[in-house]
């Protein structure tokens, strides 16, 4: 049976995905309005977020009978500071 705090890790790493996209989509259409080469950097950050959260997903959803139970806190603790930050980033952008 899969561990609750890795389930909880996978849900965290979905909610990031969102995030991802939702930043990815904002900083597009100031892109798109002001060609500014801060705004293609933060893109690209964005776009990165978005590849390591699929990957994290992804990878924990392959090798959740495999990765230690002492780990999963640790696990789910970054994915929420991590949504903690792209929350904080779409926080800003929007204002």
């Amino acid at each position: 049976m899969a561990d609750v705090l890795m389930v909880g890790s996978l849900v965290v790493g979905v909610a990031n995905i969102a995030l991802a996209l939702l930043l990815l989509v904002i900083y597009g259409g100031v892109y798109g309005r002001t060609k500014a080469p801060f705004t293609l950097a933060l893109l690209l950050f964005a776009g990165a977020f978005l590849a390591q959260n699929v990957l994290v997903v992804y990878s924990y959803g392959t090798m959740m009978p495999i990765v230690p139970g002492a780990l999963t806190p640790y696990l789910l603790g970054v994915g929420v500071l991590e949504a903690a930050g792209l929350g904080a980033m779409l926080w800003t952008a929007t204002r």
